[in-house]
C-alpha cells in the first residue's frame, strides 16, 4: 500500500534560538547563521552564481528543504544577478514539512528574504505526499516541493539537474538521507558537469559520492565546522548523456492549439506563464463547444483505501488546478470558481462506513478530506441527506465557459473560431494546420492537439478512444432542496447562480439514452441520496459527449511517431516509453473523460515544460500513466501494431 501520510516537523528552539528537531536530535542549521551557511556552503560550494550565467534554465535539487533558507537564499541570489537566465527551478525534498508559522518565525530573522518568504508562505501546501509547484517572483522562480521519503521520491524524479544541495540531518542521526541509493540517484539525475555541495565531510559521504561518479573535494568548513564537501559529476565512459532540453528552446515561442475546450484553454494559460503566445483553432462558432459546453463541472480529489495510482494522479491534478484558478483570480481574470466545499455522498450505510474507514486509514489532513456523518454533512450541504460521506473543504465547481474565458483572456490567445482543421503537417520547423483545400490556417513552432476524439484523425497512432454520452437535468426546485455546495457520488447536484438545480450522473457508452430515460435516471439518483422526490415537470436537458480511454486516464504529453516506431517494431518490442520515437514539438491533451477539470492543468503544465525544456511537474510514474505513447507501446510488445491510416 502507498502511504500518503505526511508527518509534520516538530521544531523547538535551543537557548541560542537555533531551531532543533527533537525527533532526530539535530539542529536545522548551524548556530553561526542559516543564511550565511546557505551562501557559504551551498551557493558558493556549487559554483554559483557563475555557473548559471547566461543559462536559459537552471535547475537545483535539494535533499532537505527544512525551513527553506537555502531555497530562499538561492532564489534571492539568482534574482539579484543581472546575468541570470529565463527561469530558476528549485526542487526540494522534505519528509517532515514545517508549519507556515515555523517558516515565518525562521524567515523573520532574515529581512532580505521577506518578499520571497511572503510568497512562499502564501502558497505553502497542505502536508500531502507528492510534488507541489509554487510560482515565485513573477514566475521567474519555480519551487517544486517534494513531500515524502527521499529514498522513495528520488527514483520518481526526472532530470537532469545542474546543482545538488545535500542538506539533511547528520549521517549519524538520519542515515537514510546519506545512503548509497541517494548518491546513485543524484548521479542518475545529474547533468554533465553538475556540481554538488554539502556541509558534511564524513568519510562515508565522501566515499559514497566518489563511487557514484562525483569528483569530490574537501574544503574549509563554515563556522564551527572544520570541513565541507564540494563535487563535480564526471559521468563514466559507459554513460551516454542525453541531449539537455534546457539548453535550447524554439526560436519562436508560439504554440498552436487545436480545440477550444477545457483542455486547450489550460494549455494556453500554462504556455503564457512562460512567455509563449498562442493561437487556438476550434470548429465551433462560439467557445466552448463539445463536453466543455456544460453548465457546471466539479473539481475534487479522489480517495482509495490503498492510495492507488488514480488517487495520486487526481490529488496532483486537483492541487495544480486549484492553484491555477487562484493565480487567474490574483491576475485579475476571475474564473468564477466556487471552491467553498464539496460533498461526496454515500448511497447506503455500508458505503458510508467504507468511506469513513478509507479516510481514517489514509490519515489525510482534514483541510483536504474528512468523513462526516449524515447529520453533519447535511448541515454543510444545506439540505437533508440520508447518509454521510466525504467532505472536501477546498473542493467546488465552476462554469466551464467562465473558466475558459478567463484562461484565454489571461493568455491573450488569438482565436480562430468556426474553422475545421482538415490536416496538419510539419514544414521548416513549424507545425501547420490546414483547411480542406490544403491552405495553411495558422502555424507555430509547437502544436497541441486538444480536440478530443478528432485528435486521433489528425495524428494517426495507436489510440483507443471511447465516446460516452451524458445528460444533465436542469429544473426549478424549492429552496430547501437547493444544495449550498455541490454534491457528487451517485448524483452530481449544483445550485446554479440563477437558483435553478442542475442534476447529473447519467453517463453511458455507446448509443445515448432517450432524454426522458436520462431525466428519470438523474431524478432517481437524487432521490436515492436525499430520500426526496423532485417535481418532474419543466425539465430541461443539457446533453454532451465525452471522450475517454480504456484505462480512464487522459492522453497528455509528447505524441509518438508511429511510422518511425513501426519501422523499428522488432527493436522496440522490449522498449520502455522513453525509448519510443516522438513527433518533434507535437503534443496531445485529450481523452479527459468526466474529469476534465482535474486533468486539464497538470496535463497543460507537463506539456508546457516539455516544450520549453523544463523539469516536469509530475513524478515519473504519474507522467508515464498519461503518456500518449502508452497504447502504442502495448501494441509493439504484443506485436500487433499497424501502419497509421
Amino acid at each position: 500500500m502507498n502511504n500518503p501520510t505526511i508527518t509534520a516537523a516538530h521544531i523547538t528552539l535551543l537557548e541560542d534560538g537555533t531551531p532543533y528537531a527533537a525527533d532526530y536530535g539535530d539542529v536545522y542549521h548551524s548556530a553561526d547563521g542559516a543564511l550565511a551557511q546557505a551562501r557559504a556552503v551551498f551557493i558558493t560550494g556549487c559554483g554559483l552564481p557563475q555557473r548559471w550565467a547566461d543559462r536559459r534554465i537552471f535547475r537545483v535539487l535539494e535533499t532537505g528543504f527544512g525551513l527553506g533558507i537555502n531555497t530562499l537564499a538561492t532564489a534571492s541570489a539568482w534574482l539579484a544577478d543581472p546575468a541570470h537566465g529565463e527561469r530558476l527551478h528549485l526542487f526540494s525534498i522534505e519528509k517532515h514539512p514545517a508549519s507556515a508559522e515555523d517558516l515565518a518565525r525562521s524567515h523573520g530573522h532574515h529581512p532580505e528574504l521577506a518578499s520571497l518568504s511572503r510568497e512562499l508562505i502564501a502558497q505553502w501546501p497542505l502536508p500531502l505526499p507528492g510534488l507541489h509547484r509554487l510560482w515565485l517572483a513573477e514566475d521567474r522562480v519555480l519551487l517544486t516541493l517534494c513531500f515524502g521519503d527521499i529514498e522513495s521520491l528520488l527514483p520518481k524524479l526526472d532530470g537532469p539537474f545542474d546543482a545538488f544541495y545535500l542538506d539533511g540531518f547528520s549521517p549519524a542521526r538520519n542515515p537514510a538521507m546519506w545512503s548509497e541509493n541517494v548518491f546513485g540517484e543524484c548521479a542518475r539525475l545529474a547533468a554533465a558537469g553538475a556540481t554538488l555541495a554539502t556541509w558534511s565531510a564524513a568519510g562515508a559521504v565522501r566515499e559514497g559520492l566518489t563511487r557514484a561518479g562525483f569528483a569530490v573535494e574537501r574544503q574549509p568548513g563554515f563556522g564551527r565546522k572544520k570541513h565541507r564537501l564540494q563535487a563535480v559529476y564526471r559521468p563514466p565512459a559507459w554513460r551516454t548523456m542525453a541531449a539537455d532540453p534546457a539548453t535550447t528552446a524554439p526560436a519562436a515561442r508560439e504554440v498552436l492549439i487545436i480545440g477550444g475546450g477545457i483542455a486547450g484553454a489550460a494549455v494556453a494559460q500554462q504556455f503564457a506563464r512562460r512567455g509563449w503566445t498562442s493561437t487556438l483553432i476550434d470548429a465551433a462558432d462560439t467557445l466552448p463547444g463539445g463536453a466543455s459546453a456544460i453548465r457546471a463541472a466539479t473539481l475534487h480529489p479522489h480517495l482509495s483505501p490503498d492510495d492507488a495510482l488514480l488517487s495520486r494522479l487526481l490529488r496532483s491534478g486537483f492541487l495544480h488546478t486549484a492553484a491555477a484558478w487562484r493565480m487567474l483570480t490574483d491576475a485579475g481574470h476571475d474564473p468564477e470558481a466556487h471552491c467553498t466545499g464539496l460533498a461526496v455522498v454515500a448511497e447506503d450505510e455500508a458505503e458510508a462506513a467504507n468511506m469513513a474507514e478509507t479516510v481514517a486509514r489514509l490519515a489525510l489532513p482534514p483541510q483536504y478530506a474528512c468523513s462526516l456523518d449524515a447529520a453533519t454533512l447535511s448541515t454543510r450541504c444545506g439540505l437533508p441527506l440520508r447518509h454521510g460521506g466525504w467532505w472536501f473543504a477546498v473542493g467546488g465547481w465552476v462554469e466551464p465557459r467562465a473558466l475558459i474565458a478567463a484562461q484565454l483572456e489571461y493568455a491573450g490567445t488569438r482565436l480562430i473560431r468556426g474553422q475545421h482543421v482538415a490536416g496538419i503537417r510539419r514544414s521548416a520547423g513549424q507545425w501547420q494546420a490546414l483547411d480542406t483545400t490544403g491552405q495553411v490556417i495558422a502555424s507555430a513552432a509547437a502544436l497541441v492537439l486538444a480536440n478530443a476524439a478528432d485528435a486521433a484523425r489528425l495524428a494517426p497512432a495507436e489510440f483507443t478512444l471511447r465516446m460516452n454520452h451524458g445528460q444533465q437535468t436542469l429544473l426549478s426546485a424549492p429552496g430547501t432542496w437547493r444544495p449550498a455546495v455541490p454534491l457528487t457520488g451517485a448524483v452530481n447536484a449544483f445550485t446554479l447562480d440563477d437558483g435553478r438545480l442542475l442534476l447529473g450522473g447519467h453517463y453511458a457508452s455507446g448509443a445515448a439514452a432517450s432524454i426522458a430515460e436520462a431525466h428519470r435516471d438523474n431524478l432517481q439518483r437524487w432521490q436515492r441520496v436525499t430520500g426526496h422526490a423532485l417535481p418532474q415537470d419543466d425539465l430541461h436537458a443539457v446533453t454532451g459527449s465525452r471522450v475517454s480511454t480504456p484505462d480512464h486516464l487522459p492522453l497528455a504529453g509528447a505524441m509518438p511517431d508511429t511510422a518511425a516506431a513501426i519501422a523499428r517494431a522488432e527493436e522496440l518490442r522490449g522498449a520502455q516509453l522513453q525509448d519510443l520515437p516522438r513527433q518533434p514539438q507535437l503534443y496531445g491533451a485529450f481523452g479527459y473523460g468526466s474529469r476534465g477539470l482535474a486533468w486539464s492543468v497538470p496535463a497543460a503544465e507537463l506539456i508546457a515544460c516539455m516544450a520549453n525544456g523544463e523539469p516536469p511537474p509530475l513524478e515519473r510514474e504519474l507522467a508515464a500513466a498519461l503518456d500518449p505513447a502508452r497504447q502504442l507501446l502495448q501494441a509493439l510488445r504484443r506485436g500487433k501494431v499497424d501502419a497509421p491510416g
